[in-house]
């Protein structure tokens, strides 16, 4: 039994993609002018700027005239392809000194000029497939291009080439040759090009008529080392495989099948050419292998120098009828590497899997494999394919994670297993100590667990959806995890040997010096995402020479957007510019608090100092005894409302109260301590008391000058005076005071002072009659009271 006996194929459908069309010519890279699908007629004008490459493919062009290029002189690439040139003059190139790519494949044109290329000295690659030509011309064609390193020639039209059709050619070293419909060629016409080391062939027709005139092709193309690539052809029948004996014994190394129908018999007809032969890579691609019945084939030889197999996108229609190619088994034992690529393979028994026991490189990737079929391929764990190195099990149908099948795997260093859907991990997992590389990307993956290996070198845990990542792995030196949902820098303490680490688009917002600072090692970083936080300690590290020359961004700066602050959403970081305010803002929020706090003050002190807050309570209060209805005189309830300081009260109660209240005729005076509203607001009291009074009669000392309440009282009486303009006010003097002790805010009072005559309570016993009979006379109301 061998690796191909059990294998099961499904067709594969066909893709094609149609390119879009653009609006109009445009620079690209490179300086390439860029023209194509723009439905033009003639080649259009230079650009006013420098370009090495231009481009008018898929046009509308029919001739190239002489003066098309005259202002193309700097040009080195020109493509011309798919259009309907039929004519190119002959001084045409000739602006193109230094032209060193020249494409015009798919035209229609039917005879070829060696006039074209005398002066294009620099020319490299010239393709000439898909004209209508039937030969290439009188010979010679292509004798100044001694640098020409790639020809494509040939089409569908050619029948003929002749001997001296490539003299010139031999700098050689890519051909690419369409001859199906060649009916024929001179031998020796290829022999002395090249040394050609890719030889690209498509012989259909002459592989199906005649041959010999394939081997004869095969024989002057092939040589010592050259890879061969049979393209677009049918091989139905062991005969049509023959011929090509001679390019294995003519020194090929490497031969390839490409866009070829295959039946099962040619196959084996080619496979029993090896032996003896140098080839040692073996391919089919984009191909279908068509099971025809093998009808009593010999088994292969035991050995062969192949040492690669490749079968990628491989369609066979009828795969339930694979036979089991037990007889290749010793053909393959030798095979080091094997690559069975989108080819919808779901099983490789055990049996299989111990013939290929040179096997180093395995790619089984983008087929149908699943859990269990990948186990047995695996022998369940038992050390099959030994020298194993690489393993590509990517994009299958595997649903979880065992570790187990290749523990015993000594020589494994690399294990892809993307692409498939595990959703889950492990806790713990047992893997080759060998283990370098691991790739879980794109398995749907929630979290990373002790699962991993601490001997891996490179992890790539790309396009999950992890959360965190905290996993130590002490050798770690590359580290892929963009395309997940995490929000912070692992701890690099974690990977003190991790020199590169990949972690753009994920939900990082911000990362610094500080937290970069734990990677020790750390020299590459790629973290671009639309989810950064700008604030300014971000941007100025983005720009530090730090972040330059200490940790290498791998990725553009411009890739790192913003996401806050709103003016900076969606801006590149390397364009944010952030006002002194955002990018200190605790600090301008302290000043500008300070600065509030200090004006606050500043306008506390100024009000104190210039007695706002009294004018303010003063107009309030004038404006509510404005509000108020006069009293008339026979409607005030006392003769005088005493204002005077506690300090003093021993005074008034001892001598002013007696006095007036007990004298003939009594006057009724008004003190706060009797006859204050007990609970109402003390400036309600002193308003009121002063309101029903008839006068205010003020005990002045220097225990008034400093009591707060009495200066209330003085205040409203001094608005009485400033609005009324009358003689409400008696000052008593019971010590003498400095006028200007008193405030001056009380100007009104002041002048009062100034200006009228006030009681000054005597030191001399004898003049206190006086005082008191003065005292009455100010207070007394007059006997009749107007209204």
């Amino acid at each position: 039994m061998n690796i191909l006996a059990f294998i099961v194929f499904v067709p594969l459908p066909v893709h094609r993609s149609f390119p879009l069309s653009g609006p109009r010519c445009h620079i690209r890279e490179k300086s390439l002018w860029d023209c194509s699908r723009q439905n033009l007629s003639k080649i259009p004008a230079a650009p006013s700027e420098h370009v090495a490459g231009l481009d008018v493919s898929r046009n509308r062009l029919e001739t190239i005239a002489k003066e098309d290029f005259l202002a193309y002189a700097s040009l080195r690439s020109l493509t011309v392809a798919n259009n309907k040139i039929e004519t190119i003059q002959e001084q045409a190139f000739v602006p193109l000194a230094n032209l060193e790519k020249l494409d015009l494949s798919v035209n229609s044109l039917a005879t070829l000029s060696a006039g074209w290329f005398k002066n294009l000295l620099s020319l490299r690659y010239l393709n000439l497939w898909g004209n209508k030509y039937e030969t290439l011309g009188e010979g010679n064609l292509f004798q100044p291009l001694d640098k020409l390193k790639t020809l494509h020639f040939g089409g569908p039209h050619l029948v003929s080439v002749g001997r001296s059709d490539f003299s010139g050619l031999s700098g050689l070293r890519e051909l690419f040759f369409d001859g199906t419909n060649l009916q024929n060629y001179a031998e020796g016409s290829l022999r002395h090009v090249g040394p050609v080391s890719h030889v690209t062939l498509a012989l259909n027709g002459p592989c199906e008529r005649d041959q010999a005139l394939v081997e004869v092709v095969l024989s002057d193309a092939v040589r010592p080392n050259t890879t061969l690539t049979v393209t677009d052809t049918l091989l139905y029948t062991k005969s049509q495989a023959l011929p090509f004996k001679v390019a294995y014994d003519g020194g090929a190394t490497g031969f390839i099948f490409k866009k070829v129908t295959m039946t099962s018999a040619a196959c084996m007809a080619f496979l029993h050419l090896l032996p003896g032969s140098g080839i040692t890579t073996l391919t089919l691609e984009d191909s279908r292998f068509l099971l025809y019945p093998l009808g009593g084939i010999a088994p292969a030889p035991d050995t062969g120098p192949l040492e690669a197999l490749v079968l990628k996108n491989v369609d066979v229609p009828q795969f339930y009828n694979f036979p089991a190619l037990y007889f290749l088994s010793p053909l393959l034992r030798a095979v080091r590497r094997a690559s069975v690529v989108n080819c919808k393979v779901y099983a490789i028994p055990c049996e299989s899997s111990a013939d290929l026991s040179g096997l180093e490189y395995l790619d089984i990737s983008d087929n149908s494999f699943s859990d269990i079929a990948l186990s047995q391929m695996m022998c369940g764990g038992k050390g099959v394919l030994p020298r194993l190195r690489t393993l590509n099990v990517s994009r299958n149908h595997l649903r979880s994670i065992n570790s187990r099948i290749f523990a015993e795997l000594g020589r494994l260093t690399s294990i892809d297993l993307s692409g498939n859907a595990f959703g889950d991990m492990p806790e713990t997992c047992d893997w080759p100590p060998s283990l370098r590389f691991l790739n879980l990307s794109a398995t749907h993956l929630t979290r990373a667990t002790a699962c991993l290996p601490g001997s891996l070198h490179i992890l790539d845990l790309s396009d999950n959806e992890l959360t965190v990542f905290h996993i130590g792995l002490p050798v770690l030196t590359e580290l892929y995890i963009s395309g997940n949902k995490i929000s912070m820098l692992p701890d690099g303490g974690l990977y003190p040997r991790l020199v590169s680490i990949s972690i753009q688009s994920n939900n990082l917002q911000t990362f610094s010096r500080r937290s970069l600072s734990d990677y020790v090692a750390l020299r590459r970083l790629e973290a671009a995402a639309e989810t950064f936080v700008c604030s300014c300690d971000f941007v100025a590290f983005m720009a530090s020479d730090w972040a330059k020359r200490r940790v290498r961004l791998g990725d553009e700066v411009k890739s790192y957007v913003c996401e806050s602050p709103d003016a900076a959403r969606g801006t590149s970081v390397a364009d944010v510019r952030l006002s002194a305010f955002e990018c200190h803002a605790v600090l301008s929020l302290s000043l500008l608090c300070s600065g509030v706090a200090a004006a606050l003050l500043l306008t506390a002190g100024l009000c104190h100092r210039f007695s706002v807050v009294w004018y303010a309570e003063m107009t309030w209060a004038w404006l509510s005894a404005k509000r108020k209805p006069k009293l008339r005189r026979g409607e005030l309830e006392y003769d005088a409302f005493v204002s005077f300081s506690e300090m003093d009260s021993g005074w008034v109660e001892a001598h002013l109260v007696p006095e007036l209240e007990q004298s003939e005729p009594p006057l009724r005076l008004c003190l706060h301590k009797r006859d204050f509203v007990p609970g109402a607001w003390i400036l309600d009291n002193i308003m009121g008391a002063i309101e029903r009074s008839h006068k205010t009669l003020f005990v002045l000392s220097q225990h008034f000058v400093r009591s707060e309440w009495c200066k209330y009282e003085l205040d409203y009486t001094h608005f009485r005076l400033f609005d009324q303009n009358d003689d409400t006010v008696v000052l008593i003097l019971l010590e003498p005071i400095d006028k200007r002790a008193v405030p001056k805010k009380f100007c009104r009072l002041r002048r009062v002072m100034h200006s009228r005559t006030y009681l000054e309570w005597p030191d001399d016993d004898s003049q206190i009659a006086g005082f008191w009979q003065s005292l009455r006379a100010a207070i007394k109301r007059p006997v009749t009271d107007g209204s």
